[in-house]
């Protein structure tokens, strides 16, 4: 039987995570996707190249987007004003430009609802208050707000987490949804990352509320035994992927003999493509970043790396103390100048700075700077190098099928790695965007069940009186 498909309209669609996870639940048609990076939003047109109906983007400050572009746009996915279904973003919540749109405002095109003056004065809220306007105009059965957990503690006029209440004020009061808020981690939908969300989502047909877990951390058996699967680990999601290229995208569109053998059920589940996926590539790195990573140890922090190293080194300098009769100043910078002592590890850096990631564990938060190793736990968990941006992927859930395109210009483009982890850093999981999915989904065919029930039944009684 086929289910009917609901609509979904995306804003900070980057390049597609969530719409990505709609898709695949099979419950949803996405209508249309706003960003403000043309890379992004080349991606994602591509990967809905087969929709039924591929949706309209708009490559456009939110905040400069007229409400009647996107009710246009809407419509001409057959959306009429009020229809839409479900409506999803991630607007930022912290310092960034100062851009903003008081004459647009002031023209009076959008409603303005009471907590509209209390968030407006202050320009770092301005992508907030500007999704909660789109909100306003489209009014969707649906609305799900997604961004990182510090967003519940924002402060606003001095006090923390100010910022949240009001968004939850002027949803419920002003704009009659219900809402709940959580902050979940994605690694408990099966997502192989320990990746937490802040998500609100917003029901105008009925009692909003979360999808219930599918995974647990293997260490709590009394969750396990409510059948919940352990958590997705690093070498479920990539322990199939074959050694990448360097810089040349060349096994993107291969053999499927490329991926090894064995493939967990999540490498399967991940395995969507008919060809061995793009993306695989990795970079060369400096010396002096080998040198830091191949001392690394998966799953250890650099706190517990660099006294391991320390103590080590401690110890070639006594040697050479008692042996030379120097001093261990002299020693030290003599061990230094021969490359025995790397003098990076005596200094402080963050706890995951250039560490490796664990096999037997979920991967650490994937972030747009996954292309730096010195900026988290980047690097692979044996090889000497950082993981390649389809590694990233697998470890985000994003699916085999799904490309990365690297340029404007040319679809073909699938190398340039700052670019596709900026893209794949910044994006939902497709996983937890796929259960919120199914869940909707199953509250919306409720009510349509619910309609046709009443419909019909007026239809009885008015029969019944002819």
């Amino acid at each position: 039987m086929n289910q009917k498909k609901y609509t979904l309209a995306e804003f900070f669609c980057g390049c597609g995570g969530t719409s990505r996870g709609f898709t695949r639940s099979g419950r949803f048609s996405v209508a249309l996707g706003n960003d403000v990076k043309p890379e992004a939003l080349k991606t994602f047109e591509f990967n809905h190249r087969d929709d039924d109906l591929p949706p309209a983007t708009i490559c456009e400050d939110i905040r400069l987007l007229d409400v009647d572009i996107i009710h246009a746009k809407l419509k001409e996915k057959g959306i009429a004003q009020g229809d839409l279904d479900c409506m999803i973003g991630g607007p930022p919540c912290q310092g960034f430009s100062q851009l903003r749109r008081t004459e647009q405002r002031d023209k009076g095109k959008i409603v303005k609802f009471s907590g509209y003056s209390q968030l407006a004065h202050d320009p770092r809220n301005d992508l907030v208050l500007r999704y909660l306007e789109v909100a306003e105009a489209l009014r969707p059965k649906f609305l799900v707000i997604e961004n990182v957990p510090q967003m519940l503690n924002h402060g606003f006029e001095g006090r923390l987490g100010k910022l949240s209440e009001l968004v939850i004020q002027m949803l419920e009061r002003d704009l009659g949804y219900k809402v709940e808020v959580a902050v979940v981690n994605c690694a408990d939908y099966g997502v192989p990352q320990l990746r937490e969300r802040a998500i609100f989502i917003a029901s105008s047909i009925g009692p909003a509320s979360f999808p219930t877990p599918t995974h647990a951390d293997p260490s709590k058996p009394m969750l396990l035994a409510q059948g919940r699967k352990p958590w997705v680990t690093v070498a479920d999601a990539i322990g199939d992927l074959c050694e990448p290229s360097i810089n040349l995208d060349e096994f993107g569109g291969g053999s499927l003999d490329l991926y090894k053998d064995d493939p967990s059920a999540y490498s399967q589940l991940m395995r969507t493509s008919e060809a061995f996926p793009f993306n695989h590539v990795t970079r060369s790195y400096k010396h002096s970043v080998l040198d830091i990573i191949k001392e690394m140890r998966p799953g250890k922090t650099w706190d517990a790396e660099s006294e391991r190293m320390r103590a080590k080194y401690a110890l070639k300098i006594a040697q050479m103390v008692k042996d030379q009769g120097v001093s261990p100043e002299v020693a030290r910078l003599a061990l230094e100048q021969a490359g025995i002592i790397n003098p990076v590890f005596y200094k402080d850096y963050y706890w995951s700075a250039y560490t490796r990631l664990a096999w037997d564990a979920p991967a650490l938060t994937i972030t747009a700077n996954a292309n730096f190793l010195g900026s988290g736990r980047f690097s692979h968990p044996t090889e000497m190098r950082g993981i390649t941006m389809r590694e990233a992927a697998r470890l985000q859930s994003f699916d085999d099928d799904f490309r990365f395109v690297t340029s404007i210009n040319d679809i073909t483009d699938t190398t340039r790695t700052g670019i596709g982890m900026d893209m794949i850093g910044e994006a939902v999981p497709p996983l937890l965007s796929q259960a919120i999915a199914m869940h909707l989904a199953e509250q919306l065919d409720s009510q349509t069940i619910s309609t046709e029930t009443q419909s019909s039944k007026k239809s009885r009684i008015a029969t019944s009186i002819h």
